[in-house]
This record gives C-alpha cells, sequence and structure tokens, in this order.
C-alpha cells in the first residue's frame, strides 16, 4: 500500500509546492507516484503548462471532467500520466523515471465544491485514496495553506507529513500555530501518523535571522513537538534544509522538473540533485520502520 505523504503549512510562501513537485520527481525515479494539487491556488497546476504537452482539447475535456473537485461529488477521478511529458521523442528521458501521474486543481471551484458538501466532507479525500493509493508506491500532495474543509481533508488522509517552514523572522510563530491546529484535528478524529518530518526551507546561510531561526527550528521547536498532546506521540524527524538558491525558479520559470533543469541546462547545481536524494532517502526509511 503507498505511502500518502502531504507538504504543508498554514502559511503560503514557504515552498510548499516547489518541495511536493522535487520529492514527486525524486521518488518517481524507481516508483510509481501519484502527485496531487490540493490547492485552490493551482500553482502546481500551472507549473505542469499540461497544455503545452497534451492536445488543448483533451486537457480542456480532462480538466472540466476529471479534476480534484470529483471526490466532493463523491466520484472517483481518474489521474493523468505524465510520464510522457519527462521523456523526448525517442522515449529516453534526462533523468531517470518510473511512472509519475498528477490530479490538477482546477482552482478556487475546488474550495466552494469543498464547503458545499453537507455530510462526510472532511473524510471525501481519503476515502478517494483508500481505493486508488494500492496502485502507488507514493502519493504527494501539495496543500493549501489555510484551515478549511480542504485542509482537513489532507490532513486527515495523510500518513506523513512533511511541515514546510521558511527560515526567516516570525516564521516560528506560524508554525507553532499550524501544531496546535494539527493537534485539535488529529484529537477530534482520533488520527495519527507514521511519521512527521520537518524540513526548514529557503535557507540563507549568509543572512543571520536564517541563521537564527534555523537554529530555533533545530532546538526549541523541535522540543515543542513532544508537548502536544497527539502530536508527542508520532515519530518525528528534521530534513536537512533547502537552500535559498535561484535555480528553484530557474526552473519553475520555464516550466521543467527541477531535477531535470539540473541535468539538462545548470550541472553546476548538482550539490541540490544529492540534496534531494539524501531527503527522499530518508522520508523512505523512516516510513519503512514506521510500518514495520
Amino acid at each position: 500500500m503507498g505511502s500518502v505523504i502531504s507538504i504543508v503549512n498554514q502559511k503560503g510562501g514557504v515552498g510548499k509546492t516547489t518541495t511536493a513537485q522535487a520529492l514527486a520527481r525524486e521518488f518517481a525515479k524507481t516508483n510509481k507516484v501519484l502527485l496531487i494539487d490540493f490547492d485552490g491556488q493551482a500553482t502546481l497546476t500551472e507549473l505542469m503548462d499540461l497544455s503545452n504537452h497534451f492536445d488543448n482539447e483533451f486537457i480542456k475535456e480532462y480538466m472540466s471532467t476529471e479534476s480534484i473537485v470529483k471526490i466532493f461529488e463523491r466520484e472517483s477521478i481518474e489521474p493523468l500520466d505524465i510520464t510522457g511529458i519527462l521523456k523526448d521523442e525517442n522515449g529516453k528521458s534526462i533523468v531517470a523515471i518510473n511512472e509519475l501521474h498528477f490530479i490538477p486543481s482546477p482552482g478556487n471551484t475546488i474550495v466552494a465544491a469543498a464547503e458545499g458538501v453537507s455530510g462526510g466532507k472532511d473524510m471525501l479525500l481519503n476515502k478517494y485514496l483508500q481505493k486508488v493509493k494500492d496502485d502507488y508506491d507514493f502519493v504527494i500532495i501539495d496543500a493549501l495553506p489555510s484551515v478549511s474543509t480542504l485542509f482537513r481533508n489532507v490532513l486527515l488522509a495523510s500518513d506523513a507529513l512533511i511541515v514546510a517552514i521558511q527560515t526567516k523572522t516570525n516564521a516560528i510563530a506560524g508554525a507553532n500555530g499550524f501544531l496546535q491546529v494539527l493537534n485539535d484535528v488529529l484529537e477530534d478524529y482520533d488520527k495519527t501518523y507514521k511519521h512527521i518530518f520537518i524540513l526548514p526551507t529557503m535557507y540563507n546561510k549568509q543572512r543571520r535571522d536564517d541563521k537564527e531561526t534555523l537554529a530555533e527550528i533545530m532546538g526549541s521547536y523541535m522540543t515543542s513537538l513532544k508537548t502536544y498532546s497527539s502530536i508527542g506521540k508520532i515519530p518525528t524527524t528534521l530534513l536537512e534544509e533547502i537552500p535559498d538558491r535561484t535555480v528553484f525558479s530557474n526552473a519553475q520559470s520555464v516550466r521543467y522538473f527541477l531535477q531535470d533543469y539540473i541535468e539538462g541546462f545548470d550541472t553546476g547545481k548538482r550539490d541540490i540533485l544529492l540534496l534531494l536524494e539524501n531527503i527522499s532517502k530518508v522520508i523512505t526509511n523512516k516510513l519503512e520502520v514506521g510500518s514495520k
């Protein structure tokens, strides 16, 4: 059974979408992966640039009939196989790829659809994933940054969370607020996780406030996790920080997955590839231990 991993925070602009896309691509080197855009802003869907890789009429029809909105209509969704967009006309890819599927977001209509459901609406994503996650090794979800029906759906459907925290001044205060919301949801639904990962993002080692915030994450923040009634019972791991580098935005500007962009156009940034490989290995190992 595949592991459902959601990248979350209560605040936007912390690198959630970048992390979701990069980790899905990393896992998909050797696994079958489903990537889901569960954010009304649909940034991840925009970055996929689907209309440039598929027939325009096909994508229009797909978006109108197979978007994530269907789970709130209690209907099944057929994920879009995007493995081919990472290969050339000869079927070769710059970076190894096994299989990668995607469910796009239609934008703000997903918010209205979620809030318009009468009963049991917080569990609908979980019900859908219970039907399909056996088909995948990993399901990666880019979650919206707000407390809502969509947000609770993500929390309740996940097997593990990656909490992205920007290493900037006042970031810890927002992250602590998220923990309280998370703990309340876990208590209300008697929910737990295999693991919670804390991922510092946008780290600039030249900036003093970044260093101080990272030190606070490594120290008091990680310690505080154990003080929550439900979160405190869940294994937690601090992942290696993601640096603030222009290569991330450069890859997004030309609508490339990060790994393929670096290997194709910016091989001097291969240290980022090693970082992503190491992070994915840590996540995989921790989840394997949690499943035993």
